[in-house]
């Protein structure tokens, strides 16, 4: 059997892994729609092409042709799972050409009838759906994507040590550029009274070691803390003497073993939650021009001085943000803690520290953060398991 799978950004496009995984067991195949994202990299494309039992890759700018002419190649009746993107460019495309469209945890009023039914995460994500005035008919209920992911590629936890702290400051270029240096400068910090810490960063499947050292080349905005380090090797050496090593193959592997993560929001923090290990999620406001937002709020990236202004809005909606984190959200209450804010090294390293001196807490934690989500495996299966 052959499927069609959209996404659109990083975290998406790890969700399919586990997918193609047990596509591929079970003999069939699948093909990818890319769709448009402000927080995609460029390179989803390369990363889709390396998974199992994907044959094609319609990278974003082939919607037109696919939608007037190449989705004739696809029969009324191919299943579809859209994971991430649009729904409206699915609506359209199932409409033209009748294909059987299911959406993971997303759903709009109006694009509906598009859709065949919709996979949920658990009775939240339902809950979510059903704001939406999906019909309980059509929902059902598989568990998260994120957890089959991280299982498949670490089936056994490693020792824990307690002196490793793992940085996740995500993929793209201006995260990067400006949250590793800040984590660093942290780590500076917090080494001066407790010199036996160890740090460790995940670089992502998306961005190259050569890519990284020419964005950490780059001059950091006089708004942001920075440690004022290198890329030397795998290794990012900062001028007071801190030594970060970068982990690109098996890092979820090598982020089991860390005690804590510093980590901006996303799928980042479900994975770590996963593996046991609890995340600081930070969002530093220092420059919100810089920062990715879904929206009306991101449309105006594309006027002329509309960053600027997108930036001063953030700053004035900050109290109003509710829970980034997604473990956070799973649960529904902050059980860890989330900065948003103008930040300095000084003040993650304070609240980093504080973590730290609560071992037997951190440690109920990270039990707690592991089963909620080890409850939620199986989702890959029993989604192709309804698409039979």
């Amino acid at each position: 059997m052959k499927l069609l799978i959209t996404a659109n950004s990083p975290g998406e496009v790890a969700w399919i892994r586990p997918l193609a995984e047990q596509i591929a067991a079970r003999g069939w195949s699948c093909d990818i729609i890319l769709y448009p994202c402000t927080f995609a990299t460029g390179k989803e494309a390369d990363v889709l092409r390396t998974y199992p039992a994907v044959e094609k890759v319609w990278p974003k700018g082939s919607l037109f042709s696919l939608y007037w002419k190449e989705g004739r190649r696809y029969p009324p009746g191919t299943p579809l799972i859209h994971l991430g993107g649009d729904l409206m460019y699915t609506a359209f495309l199932q409409r033209r050409f009748g294909w059987k469209c299911w959406s993971y945890l997303w759903a709009r009023p109006w694009w509906d009838k598009a859709f065949a039914g919709y996979f949920s995460r658990n009775a939240q994500s339902t809950g979510g759906l059903r704001r939406r005035r999906v019909h309980p008919d059509k929902i059902v209920e598989v568990g998260d994507l994120v957890v089959d992911s991280v299982n498949f590629q670490v089936p056994e936890l490693p020792e824990r040590d307690p002196n490793l702290i793992t940085f996740l400051p995500g993929s793209r270029d201006e995260e990067i550029r400006h949250a590793l240096p800040l984590f660093s400068r942290a780590a500076e910090i917090l080494r001066e009274t407790r010199p036996q810490l160890r740090f460790q960063t995940m670089l992502s499947p998306f961005l190259s070691l050569e890519r990284l050292g020419k964005l950490l080349d780059r001059p950091v905005d006089r708004r942001m803390d920075h440690a004022g380090g290198k890329l030397v090797g795998n290794r990012y050496l900062c001028r007071d003497g801190l030594e970060v090593l970068i982990y690109q193959e098996r890092s979820l592997e090598h982020q089991a073993r860390s005690v804590l993560a510093l980590s901006l929001p996303g799928t980042k923090t479900a994975e770590a939650a996963v593996l046991g290990v609890p995340c600081l999620t930070i969002v530093p406001l220092n420059c919100p021009e810089a920062l990715p937002v879904h929206g009306l709020l991101g449309l105006l990236d594309w006027l002329p001085g509309g960053s600027h202004l997108k930036g001063k809005l953030l700053l004035r909606q900050k109290h109003r943000v509710g829970l980034l984190a997604q473990p956070n959200q799973l649960l529904g209450r902050a059980v860890m803690p989330e900065m948003v804010d103008l930040l300095s090294a000084q003040d993650i390293a304070t609240q980093v520290a504080a973590i730290l001196d609560q071992p037997e807490e951190l440690q109920q934690k990270s039990l707690l953060l592991r089963q909620a989500f080890q409850e939620l495996a199986g989702a890959s299966a029993g989604m192709l398991d309804r698409l039979r």
